[in-house]
Parts: C-alpha cells; sequence; structure tokens
C-alpha cells in the first residue's frame, strides 16, 4: 500500500470529493467498476485503502464488451487476477456489444456504456450495493465538455461529468489529473493494462486527448483542464438552481400526468422567455421518457413553434416515440400516437402545392404531357402519376380512416386500406400520418405506396397529372 508523501496527498484528494460531494456514507456496500486501465486500477486502489476507515465493503465488476478480441481476454485476466489479490469478490461478465448495437441502431459508444450500465445495475443489484464508483477523473471531464462544445450543447451539457449521478453513481477521482493518477499508480507500484484504442484518433475524444487539448495547453492556456472543470462546476450549480425552478413552473401548466401522456395548458407558455420555455420542453419529455436520449435542439425548438404557431391544432413525431399534439389551448406529450389528434383533412380545388402540417409534407400537384415522362416504375414511392382524365377536381387529402377502401393497382377487386397497410407491414405509428388522396369520393393513391387502378396512367393517357410528397 502507498506510503509515500504524495500517495497520502492523492487519497487526501479522493476522500475531500467523497465528503464535499456525499458520495459514500460509512458501512456502504461499494461496486467499483474496474476495467483494468490506469484510471479504474488507481480508483481500486484508493478505496481498498479508505475502505476500514470507512467500513467499506468492496465488490470489483468488469465487463467484457467482445470488441477486441484477444486484448478484452487480457483484461478481463488481469482483473480477476487483480481481484483475487486483493481478496475482492468479482465478477466479471461478457456482452455482445456489436450485436446489442446493430439491434437498437446506436453507436458504438452509446451501445457499449448502456450494455455497461446495464451490468453494473445487475451486479450492483445481486450483491446490494447502494454505490457504483467509476473512475472519470478530470482529463476525462475536460474532454467531454470540449465534445459537446463542439456538437452545440447547451448549458446542461457544459456541466459536464456528475460527480454524482442519480445518487448512486460515483466518481471520486474527478478532480485529480491524468497525470496525477499516473504518478500514484508508479509511486505505489501498481500494474495496469493499457488500452490501445485510446490512441486510435478516428474516435473524436482521442483526437481531443491527444490533439486539441495539448494544443489548448500549449498555445493558449497551460491550465485549461483546471479551467473548463471549473466551468463545469458553476454550471452544475446553475443548473440546480434551474433545475428547481423549471420544475416549479411547469407544475404551473400541467393540466393532467399520467404515466404516458403529460398535458400541458398553453395559454401563457408562448409568453415565457425562450430559455425557460426550451427548459420546460425538455422537462416535459424527461418526465415522460425517463431520458432525453437523441431529444435535442432540433426537436425542443419544433415543440416551441408548435406551442406558439397561430394555428390551433397541429402534431410533431419525435424520436423515441414520443408525439406532441396541440388541441387548440392544449399540448399533450404522449409516448403513443393518439389517433384524434393525427386527423388531418385538405380540399385541393386545382393543381397546386398543399402544406399537410400534421405530418409536415408538402403535396404538389403538376400536370404534363403523357410523352414528356418516364414510367411510372421510373419514380420513387413518394412520387405517382394519374391519368388527368381519370381524376376529377377539387381532390381531397386526408389521413386514414377506418372502412376505408380502394382498388389498388394490379389487383383483382377493392380492399380494405387497413388490409393493404398490414400486407405492406406498415407500421400503426405510420399509418395515420399517410396521406390518401381522393378524387370524386373514391381513393386514387394511398400516399407513398400504392395507386388506384382506376386512376393508372395507359397508352390512350395524353394528360398526366403529377403527385409529389415532398418534405420539408
Amino acid at each position: 500500500m502507498p506510503t509515500s508523501k504524495k500517495d497520502y496527498g492523492f487519497l487526501s484528494a479522493v476522500e475531500t470529493a467523497i465528503r464535499h460531494y456525499h458520495m459514500l456514507d460509512e458501512g456502504d456496500t461499494i461496486l467499483v467498476g474496474v476495467s483494468g486501465g490506469p484510471d479504474s486500477v488507481a480508483l481500486l486502489h484508493s478505496l481498498v485503502t479508505l475502505a476500514p476507515k470507512w467500513s467499506l465493503q468492496l465488490v470489483i465488476a468488469h465487463l467484457n464488451h467482445q470488441l477486441r478480441g484477444a486484448t478484452a481476454d487480457q483484461e478481463a485476466a488481469f482483473v480477476g487476477r487483480l481481484a483475487t489479490g486483493l481478496g475482492i469478490c468479482c465478477e466479471i461478465g461478457s456482452r455482445n456489444v456489436a450485436k446489442y448495437r446493430s439491434e437498437h441502431r446506436l453507436s458504438l459508444q452509446e451501445a457499449a456504456r448502456i450494455v455497461r450500465y446495464a451490468f453494473y445495475d445487475e451486479v450492483a443489484a445481486k450483491y446490494s450495493a447502494s454505490k457504483i464508483a467509476l473512475g472519470h477523473h478530470a482529463d476525462d471531464n475536460a474532454e467531454s465538455i470540449l465534445m459537446r462544445l463542439l456538437r452545440g450543447t447547451g448549458p446542461l451539457g457544459l456541466a459536464g461529468i456528475h460527480p454524482v449521478r442519480h445518487g448512486l453513481i460515483i466518481r471520486p477521482l474527478i478532480g485529480l489529473t491524468r497525470k496525477e493518477i499516473l504518478a500514484f499508480l508508479e509511486l505505489g507500484g501498481f500494474e495496469y493494462m493499457k488500452d490501445r484504442s485510446n490512441l486510435d484518433t478516428k474516435y473524436l475524444r482521442n483526437r481531443i486527448r491527444h490533439e486539441l487539448l495539448p494544443h489548448l495547453k500549449e498555445r493558449y492556456n497551460p491550465n485549461t483542464v483546471c479551467a473548463l472543470n471549473r466551468l463545469a462546476s458553476i454550471l452544475r450549480d446553475e443548473e440546480d438552481f434551474w433545475d428547481q425552478e423549471v420544475r416549479r413552473t411547469l407544475q404551473d401548466f400541467v393540466l393532467d400526468h399520467t404515466p404516458d401522456r403529460l398535458t400541458l395548458m398553453r395559454r401563457g407558455l408562448s409568453d415565457l422567455h425562450p430559455a425557460l420555455l426550451r427548459r420546460l420542453v425538455r422537462q416535459a419529455v424527461l418526465l415522460l421518457k425517463g431520458n432525453l436520449r437523441r431529444f435535442g435542439h432540433v426537436h425542443v425548438e419544433a415543440v416551441a413553434r408548435l406551442i406558439a404557431a397561430p394555428s390551433p391544432s397541429g402534431s410533431l413525431y419525435l424520436p423515441q416515440g414520443i408525439s406532441v399534439v396541440r388541441d387548440r389551448e392544449e399540448i399533450n406529450f404522449s409516448l403513443s400516437p393518439i389517433e384524434e389528434s393525427a386527423s388531418f383533412e385538405y380540399r385541393i380545388p386545382c393543381t397546386q402545392t398543399t402544406f399537410i402540417r400534421e405530418i409536415g409534407i408538402f403535396l404538389k400537384l403538376s400536370v404534363c404531357d403523357g410523352s414528356d415522362v418516364s414510367h411510372p416504375k421510373d419514380y420513387p414511392p413518394t412520387t405517382a402519376l394519374f391519368d388527368l382524365a381519370a381524376v376529377t377536381f377539387p381532390l381531397k387529402v386526408r389521413n386514414f380512416k377506418r372502412g376505408d377502401r380502394f382498388k389498388p393497382l394490379g389487383l383483382v377487386g377493392s380492399q380494405k386500406v387497413k388490409t393493404f397497410f398490414i400486407n405492406q407491414k406498415v407500421p400503426r405509428s405510420k399509418r395515420l400520418r399517410c396521406p390518401i388522396l381522393i378524387s370524386g369520393g373514391r381513393i386514387i393513391w394511398v400516399g407513398g405506396y400504392r395507386i388506384a387502378d382506376s386512376a393508372k396512367v395507359t397508352q390512350k393517357t395524353k394528360k398526366i397529372l403529377k403527385a409529389e410528397l415532398l418534405p420539408i
């Protein structure tokens, strides 16, 4: 165990962070996430030294992500030996992160993080651990802040890595630099593994770590890491204040709140300062979904525009199943599509471009000579060609309704649109958003999928009506 003054200074800094952020209580069982790298190994040895003073029980958790072959196996073996040498219980797991990433369409880093934290939760539950300790430090925090800054984050992103998350995740090394950690390991004679993937500059974090941050230190401020961590600390306090204010203000607008729906009173929302309105929108989604993953600034602004729009109705379909529907003076956030609020109907008196606000699509109609267009199969599904002589204006475009029938091109007899959707494997969430084009009371196009046989282009067609669905 360490004996030098520098080692004790390191341990003192760890304990100071623990006390300052109220990370531990005496007698806690702590799950320590150990990858085998220098940060997690330094964290483990620090907690082993402090354990008697705090009456702590330690458990080690290591996850093999199945991404680096033999290297990952060597790291798992190293952690196992380390745990045995220290006499600490150790759980070593293995998960196919690449498969999880593919199934859930995530980035590799996000998939790895989700799978890893789920594993930690499992092990923590098994050992009744009250805290999960991770080895993030000041340099990690600085890198994260720069990454988020380059992506255009808001104040919450600039608040960096939180020392304590949800009262469960703790980061005792958050105030220490990578240089201090390596010095502690060297003085203590502690072995650790080196992850070569941390040198690969194809990853943004690694480019920031090995290129941008050293450049900032050398050319602008040698204390860049300290400055960025100070910024994060200030913004965490700011965000804590804002969080309390937003929660209090949001309650003034809540009309109804169930597990899958949150209804807000519109009156007064559009009069709020844009900064407060954006935070209220984020808080509404957070209350409903439990996280803000994939819910970015562009989505927040879309909801704000819906709230402020002069039209009394409208709807948005946001990532991960969130629907936001305005119904006059109510704003409904829902975890599932709301059929009644998704309805729309527009009269089209002549060839023109119609904006279907509820689904964010333009329907463009134009007329051309039969000789000026190629075969219908040469066009994408979002474009349809009709024999103008078989079409009667005014047309109507509306959403799908129960009982709708049409005669799909190429099929004998009519068919329910619902049956057509089922056969085409159209998700329920997309059915209500599908524009149905109607002529003379008959459906001539299930927008984006199939036209009706009665309006098809033939060799006798002289004039063609061209319909195009165009996104904003």
